[in-house]
């Protein structure tokens, strides 16, 4: 076995872990009503859709943060060659539109529920 492999795998998984431990950790959503009877149905979807909501952005937000890590890396492995510094260079743009994306996405979400009062 080569030893050096065993290293990346376990700073691998030491940095996925780490990446993903604020999505987890923060993972508070309001609870849940009780399925009875006066329960009213607008709520009770109104609330899955929040919780539903709240798993995206946090995925979303773990994404952003592993692809500027991984396009990091990329700018520090490049060693000076243009072509991987291009590379690195269109990682960073692409993570950049993925954030107005996801920003523009809930921005859009957040005006409908406001707008419709739920």
């Amino acid at each position: 076995m080569n030893y050096f492999n065993i290293n990346k795998k376990f700073v691998l998984y030491i940095l996925v872990t780490l990446f993903l431990l604020p999505g987890i950790v923060l993972a508070q959503f309001p609870l849940m009503p009780s399925l009875i009877v006066g329960v009213d149905l607008f709520f009770l979807i109104a609330t899955v859709s929040l919780m539903i909501l709240n798993v995206v952005w946090m995925v979303a937000i773990t994404f952003v943060i592993i692809m500027f890590v991984l396009a990091g890396f990329k700018f520090l492995t490049a060693q000076g060659d243009p072509g991987k510094v291009a590379e690195a260079n269109k990682a960073v743009i692409w993570g950049i539109g993925g954030i107005i994306v996801i920003i523009l996405a809930f921005s859009i979400l957040v005006v409908m529920r406001v707008t419709l009062g739920i």
